[in-house]
């Protein structure tokens, strides 16, 4: 996470919304690029699909206000980059290799660590191309967003009268006046049912949903049918030790960087100056490290004398792999050119290959071999069998051995976090009119690289209007909420407008006493928490009053105001800082809202509100 999102996190989540914060972190600020599926919104020619937002949630659940607020996150971050592409703003590959170098994740003991990052992309994204396009995106938001943070002045004056309403603390007890008191002498009648109903109809509506059929075909279950004995697995190693990373080197190196847009008499001066290195370090080896420390302009491994670690064969750049898997230990290379600069590197050790510890993954790699061409078989011959049997997934699942897999019921939308059920290709081919409305098998379709599956409708149930007599007792039971909580309150009015004319005030239930602050809200909500602060407590005790979305009316009674307390320095610096964020904030949603109006926006609310 860069240094930049760390200290100004308040004026992001406010801006851009605290639900994902999409561009901090890694692998999730890219979007589809998918054609034919429905957009949720598009900003000049980039589109947001529904699948971005599920990038974005990570599979958590969410509701529909989080989901929307989602896609204007991703909205805003692409007006930021627009912004940014429109002043000519494209982070240079030094820049991008200085700040991957310097993020804590790819660090071990203080210093970069190529082994770390080469797992991190393993596990993350397809190569360092797409995470580098991804690290480029963040530092053009962050040129973008930069410039509104932390540079607003907040006078003393204006922190010490925040302090002073911060620190304020009322004593209050509550009065609670509930809708369960009046539910039982509401009174509600058919023609009231009829008349809701016919008002609010869409909200007696039984959704979409289909379940779904389907079986699942991979190169890894096939790959692991197949048998490869030791002698087998011995011979292929002998022949192919190449293949295997399991050797790894750890190298040393000093830099000296290039400006990619350098003329070539200062890229000469510069390789001028690491031959010179190169001649220094010939007649002295030993002084590697410390040329190193004081030489070398690589951030992630000059403190540590150079040392990159252990790495395997193509992890590196090509030049300074193919000149780091040529060396022998303690050699020294040439000046090696890559595009960050001019390398001198050290070969330091060699982690050796040998059978044993390799044994295992030339199993699986004989194995998948084995499996490919199978595969494809596999795969052809259940496309086959679908459609000469279309009807049913059984006579393939039979002749192949395969597992039928059912989904619980499922809209359009498919199911947040499931490989399958979420995949846009799955979805589309379920309820593509071939496999909903002639209830046939769908091809076979390959949702990633070797994996592919074929799908059937189980049972559909169209969207329909619940009729009123299927829902009469869910209308009645809203309308007598409704009245009762109607009827809670205008008790609770009546009750309010005594206690300020200092009627009743005694004689009534009310709770203990407790504190309140404007940073303590003790499980209140905003609209109670102003209600109570907004009340005049010159004069005591005071009253106020807010209803509940559970519709309870309660009261409160401000028995005592005790005053701030004086703030500590770090205190007003907190404060002086919490200020200058919320400034920073205004004027960065103005800056959003004047390039909205700028970029055309198009919102496509049905699939959002999916």
């Amino acid at each position: 996470m860069f240094n930049f999102v760390q200290n100004n996190q308040v004026v992001i989540k406010v801006v851009l919304g605290a639900v994902a914060l999409t561009f901090i972190g890694f692998g999730v600020g890219s979007y589809s690029t998918a054609v034919d599926e429905p957009f949720l919104a598009k900003i000049g020619d980039h589109k947001i699909h529904a699948r971005d937002v599920e990038r974005q949630l990570e599979g958590q659940p969410a509701n529909a206000a989080t989901r929307q607020a989602v896609l204007e996150n991703l909205i805003r971050q692409q007006l930021l980059i627009a912004a940014a592409q429109h002043n000519g703003i494209n982070p240079t590959a030094e820049q991008l290799r200085q700040t991957i170098a310097t993020i804590p994740s790819f660090q071990e003991n203080g210093k970069f660590s190529q082994t770390r990052y080469v797992e991190f992309l393993k596990n993350r994204y397809r190569s360092a191309e797409d995470f580098e396009a991804e690290v480029r995106r963040d530092l053009m938001l962050q040129t973008q967003v930069s410039p509104y943070l932390n540079s607003h002045f907040v006078s003393s004056s204006v922190v010490g009268r925040m302090g002073s309403l911060l620190g304020e603390t009322r004593q209050v007890r509550e009065l609670l006046v509930s809708p369960a008191g009046f539910a039982a002498n509401v009174k509600i009648d058919d023609a009231a049912i009829k008349s809701y109903y016919d008002a609010n109809k869409k909200q007696y509506l039984s959704p979409e949903s289909a379940e779904l059929e389907y079986v699942s075909i991979s190169l890894d279950d096939v790959a692991a049918t197949q048998q490869v004995s030791d002698t087998e697995a011995q011979a292929y190693f002998d022949k192919h030790k190449a293949e295997f990373s399991a050797e790894e080197r750890r190298v040393s190196h000093i830099l000296l960087t290039v400006d990619p847009t350098a003329k070539p008499e200062a890229k000469a001066a510069i390789k001028a100056q690491a031959e010179a290195l190169l001649k220094q370090l010939k007649a002295n080896p030993a002084s590697f490290a410390e040329l190193a420390k004081t030489r070398s302009q690589d951030p992630g491994s000059a403190a540590q004398g150079g040392d990159l670690g252990f790495f395997a064969k193509g992890a590196m750049v090509k030049p300074f792999d193919d000149a780091a898997f040529a060396l022998q230990p303690g050699q020294l290379s040439g000046v090696v050119e890559t595009n960050f600069g001019f390398h001198i590197l050290k070969l330091e050790a060699i982690k050796a290959v040998d059978f044993a510890s390799q044994k295992t993954a030339v199993i699986d790699k004989l194995k998948r071999q084995k499996a490919s061409t199978q595969y494809r078989a596999v795969l052809e011959k259940a496309g086959e069998l679908a459609y000469q049997q279309p009807e049913s997934l059984k006579a393939l699942a039979d002749a192949l051995k395969l597992t039928i897999s059912t989904s619980a019921p499922m809209g359009r939308m498919g199911v947040t976090g499931d490989p399958v059920l979420s995949n846009a290709k799955v979805l589309e081919a379920a309820f593509s009119d071939d496999v909903l409305k002639k209830k046939h098998n769908s091809e076979a379709i390959e949702i990633s690289a070797n994996n592919a599956v074929i799908v059937r409708i189980k049972q559909y149930q169209a969207q329909r209007q619940k009729p009123l007599a299927e829902v009469q007792d869910l209308v009645r039971a809203e309308l007598t909420r409704k009245e009762a909580a109607a009827q809670a309150e205008k008790q609770g009015q009546k009750l309010l407008a005594d206690f300020k004319a200092g009627r009743l005030i005694d004689g009534q239930a009310w709770g203990a006493a407790h504190p309140l602050s404007r940073r303590a809200a003790n499980g209140m909500s905003l609209t109670e928490m102003r209600a109570v602060f907004a009340a005049n407590a010159s004069k005591l005790p005071a009253f106020a009053s807010a209803r509940r979305d559970n519709g309870d009316y309660v009261i409160y009674r401000i028995d005592a105001v005790d005053k701030a307390p004086p703030a500590s320095p770090e205190e007003t610096a907190q404060m002086k800082k919490l200020l200058g964020d919320m400034v920073s904030n205004t004027v960065l949603v103005s800056y959003l809202d004047e390039l909205r109006t700028h970029n055309k926006v198009t919102i496509s609310q049905q699939p959002a509100e999916q």
